[in-house]
């Protein structure tokens, strides 16, 4: 039995502040609700519970604030954007059966502390879901929390997950708040003892008791402020202990939450909530009304899409055959996205072919790497080191080693630095005859392949040994497609390890895969967009574009270009499509931020066209209020009128990429349509079978497969009239990695 029990006050604030807001067509806020149950959602097709519960806090002051009057006295009242979507919440809650706790003088974590409690000595599992990091406290055998974080990622911690991160039982946090404080609780803790001192003292020491019982062992001046400040130290523990005993009538579920149907879709109708119908699999009622300010039946889950594609709001069908002819879009829908439908739900029917047999090899090859480099790793560190646990490699690193943390590396709660992927490749640049480094990121690695690629998949496989993604045309802002559970797109390129996984995605017996690829269609939308003559004579006599770009940022003979140049001249191309940064140029190819300004400036200098486009894209999109495809693709930028320089900073990024990017997608679902047109039209059995990215992949009959790669070349080319060609590779083989 799992009960996931959810923080309802910390998950509806951070879907409040968290997503731009959003009203009804009533004027009602709905933003909080909607990222609530969006968030909810995600949680519980993850972690798959038996039953679901949450917990509010009430206006009433608890016990803790009559231990001190201080406590949460900064805090602000709630907003009346935010208040006014509560009672909807709790509307949404109970037509999903959902039980919702609430007690006079307790907050919500009290209460999930009596749940989570009553769970485990019951011999129930629950996870706890907050946003709340004070709630890891409650972790024990039984008892889990899922800290929600920014964007909709998680953390899950077990015992074991938070003693690696921290360095001390969870039980601590209690004992480490009451040393530190907290600002944002008003809770005082022993001025002048930062989250450092106070980590290490409870490392080192175990509890704020046995810190008071060894004072003597303290340095002078930290046990000087502690011995001032015991007793707040001790009022500091009460105010952040969680309490489990809340006088709550709960006993654990005995069987799951139970929706009704009716309710539940009548109100998201009403909040226009079209996108949560479908994630809770919910159908229309009998003698169902639209809510008034529908004029007609409601426009499809993909005319919505491309009238609002980052909140898919309703509209009636009318309205969007209006308002999609009115903005331009009406081909983009007719031609496009409407044809497209039944084309990926063909393929996800079809699937991919997978060798299960190799694939299974290829797990038994990875166990073997990942043992044999877990052994030379422990000849170096000793057998007691933990190789999955980043505060112990941390502190082998940069305290016992006493090697030098690369620059802007970020810290870790423990006070440590960061051990992740990026600070271990620096690190192994720094020091490159230290090889314990590359040990640690193959066998990360390693590890991640099988987890991944190998147990994750082998489940997904069915009785024919295919594989099934479902294909999202409606999911990203850009236009381009999604691919979930499992998302083929993230298959490997690079890497040898990687690479080998697309060996496992094979042809049926007397069929062939074709592979046909766009050749940089970003930059050649550029060069289109931008009119730039220097780019666009580039690939106009099908030169390298990165070595011409060099020789134009270097001012060198196109000849006399080095591989290095041809470097940096690749990342620049790429990273201006992106909005790089000097910063980020200089660590992708790791020179100095000066060097990466140099080559930037000298790009824009020499590719005028470019530094133009930039400018007058950014200018036009404040002044409609969004930018748009060669297509009509619209994506909205509120975040251009921000007053935060980093939001404003964001929406300049967006605006900048997606004509770009957006018509890239554009660009490869014209094509696709096109293809299984004109492979109807011949009356071929080739199929379609995949996209990713700019990559189209066929299963054809052997005897097929040349005209496959013709068809699929000769569609991708023809399928948008640019100022230079489009150019597509495209492979024949039995494999996804050989026809790559």
């Amino acid at each position: 039995m799992l009960l996931m029990a959810i923080d309802g006050n910390s998950i509806i604030n951070r879907a409040f502040y968290g997503i731009k807001p959003l009203t009804n067509k009533s004027g009602l806020h709905t933003h909080a609700v909607y990222g609530f149950f969006t968030i909810l959602g995600r949680y519980i097709k993850q972690d798959k519970p038996d039953a679901v519960c949450v917990t509010f806090d009430l206006k009433a002051p608890t016990f803790r604030h009559e231990m001190y009057d201080g406590y949460k006295a900064s805090r602000k009242g709630m907003p009346d954007e935010l208040a006014e979507q509560l009672p909807y919440l709790k509307r949404a809650l109970d037509a999903m059966g959902i039980p919702r706790f609430e007690l006079a003088g307790w907050e919500a974590d009290d209460l999930l502390g009596a749940i989570s409690s009553k769970c485990a000595d019951d011999g129930a599992e629950c996870v706890v879901v907050t946003g709340d990091r004070d709630s890891l406290q409650l972790v024990r055998p039984g008892i889990s929390v899922r800290l929600v974080q920014g964007r909709g990622e998680s953390v899950l911690y077990d015992t074991d997950a938070f003693t690696s991160e921290y360095g001390f039982e969870p039980k601590r946090l209690i004992d480490l708040k009451a040393l530190m404080g907290d600002k944002s609780d008003d809770i005082p803790g022993v001025k002048g003892v930062g989250e450092k001192t106070a980590s290490e003292l409870i490392t080192a020491y175990g509890s704020l008791e046995s810190v008071y019982a060894n004072l003597d062992a303290v340095k002078t001046s930290v046990r000087a402020k502690l011995e001032a400040d015991r007793e707040m130290a001790e009022l500091s523990y009460k105010l952040a202990a969680i309490a489990s005993d809340a006088p709550l009538e709960f006993t654990v579920p005995t069987e799951g939450f139970k929706i009704n149907n009716d309710e539940l879709y009548t109100l998201f109708k009403e909040l226009e909530f079209n996108s949560l119908i479908k994630t809770y699999n919910l159908n229309e009622p009998e003698n169902f009304e639209e809510p008034a300010a529908f004029d007609g039946p409601p426009a499809d889950e993909i005319a919505c899409y491309l009238l609002d594609p980052v909140e898919k709001r309703a509209y009636s069908a009318d309205e969007a055959e209006r308002l999609l002819k009115e903005q331009e879009m009406w081909y983009l829908y007719t031609e496009i996205e409407k044809p497209l439908e039944p084309i990926l739900k063909a393929m996800t029917a079809t699937g991919f072919k997978v060798n299960v047999d190799a694939l299974r090899g290829f797990g038994a090859t990875l166990d073997s790497s990942i043992n044999h480099i877990a052994f030379a790793i422990l000849e170096i560190t000793g057998p007691d080191f933990n190789i999955n646990s980043p505060r112990q490699l941390g502190e082998l690193l940069f305290t016992k080693m006493g090697l030098e943390p690369p620059a802007y590396t970020k810290k870790v709660k423990s006070g440590g630095y960061s051990t992740d992927a990026e600070t271990l490749e620096k690190l192994s640049v720094k020091y490159p005859d230290f090889s314990l480094i590359g040990m640690i990121l193959e066998y990360r690695k390693a590890a991640k392949l099988k987890s991944t690629y190998v147990e994750g998949l082998l489940p997904l496989i069915d009785e024919n040994g295919r594989i099934h993604t479902t294909f999202n045309q409606t999911q990203t802002a850009t236009g381009r497609l999604s691919s979930l559970e499992p998302n083929l797109q993230n298959i490997p390129v690079r890497g040898e390890l990687g690479a080998e996984l697309r060996k496992f995605f094979v042809a049926e017996d007397g069929w062939k895969l074709v592979d046909a690829d766009y050749s940089q269609i970003e930059l050649r939308i550029l060069a289109h967009l931008s009119g730039d003559s220097a780019m666009i004579d580039a690939f106009k006599n099908s030169e390298d574009i990165h070595a011409a770009t060099a020789a134009q940022v270097f001012g060198v003979p196109l000849a006399e270009v080095t591989k290095q140049q041809r470097t940096a001249a690749k990342a620049v191309n790429f990273g201006i499509v992106y909005g790089i940064s000097d910063f980020s140029l200089a660590q992708d190819i790791k020179v100095s931020r000066a060097e990466a300004k140099e080559y930037i400036d000298a790009y824009l200098t020499h590719f005028g066209g470019v530094r133009e486009y930039m400018e007058r894209v950014i200018d036009s999109a404040k002044e409609d209020g969004y930018v748009s495809t060669i297509f009509g693709r619209r994506r909205y930028l509120p975040e251009l009128k921000s007053s935060n320089y980093n939001t404003r900073s964001f929406g300049e990024r967006v605006a900048r990429n997606m004509p770009i990017q957006g018509a890239a997608a554009d660009i490869i679902k014209l094509a696709r349509v096109k293809v299984n047109e004109r492979i109807k039209r011949e009356g071929l059995k080739t199929r379609l079978i995949l996209q990713v990215h700019d990559e189209l992949i066929a299963e054809a009959p052997a005897d097929e497969a040349e005209i496959a790669a013709k068809i699929l070349s000769e569609e991708m080319q023809n399928a948008a009239e640019l100022k230079v060609p489009l150019t597509v590779d495209a492979h024949i083989a039995e494999n996804w990695y050989d026809a790559k």
